[in-house]
């Protein structure tokens, strides 16, 4: 399958009234986010992926590095691998599609490994 809608695949609540929706291709993750004020992204990392974030509709604050923002539709903003980055709703309803280039995985529907999950032993 090389397309779906938005509204046909799962949506699962990550933190408090932050929603995902995800899809991947083999080197890139696209994730469709909805925040439902009020909305808390701890600041954090990621040290696998660069993250891009296209705002659809709604406004959040968002902190980059210690540079904070107001991002509101048509906006878009570059997250640098390793960059520590959160942020909060503002109001309402806030929709957003982030991309991360490489895929991460952890975002997916079902997974359950970690980046480096170590090989299980066997014994006869």
């Amino acid at each position: 399958m090389y397309a779906s809608a938005w509204d046909q695949l799962p949506e699962v609540e990550g933190l408090p009234n932050n929603f995902r929706t995800a899809v991947a291709g083999r080197e890139m993750g696209v994730n469709q986010i909805r925040w439902v004020h009020p909305t808390e992204l701890p600041p954090h990392t990621h040290e696998d992926a660069e993250q891009a974030i296209v705002m659809l509709s709604g406004r959040i604050a968002f902190t980059i590095d210690g540079t904070e923002l107001e991002l509101t539709a048509g906006d878009v903003c570059i997250v640098p691998r390793g960059s520590v980055h959160g942020g909060h709703s503002i109001e309402g309803e806030a929709v957003f599609v982030e991309v991360f280039a490489p895929l991460r995985i952890e975002n997916l529907v079902g997974f359950l490994g970690g980046p480096s999950m170590p090989k299980q032993e066997t014994t006869a």
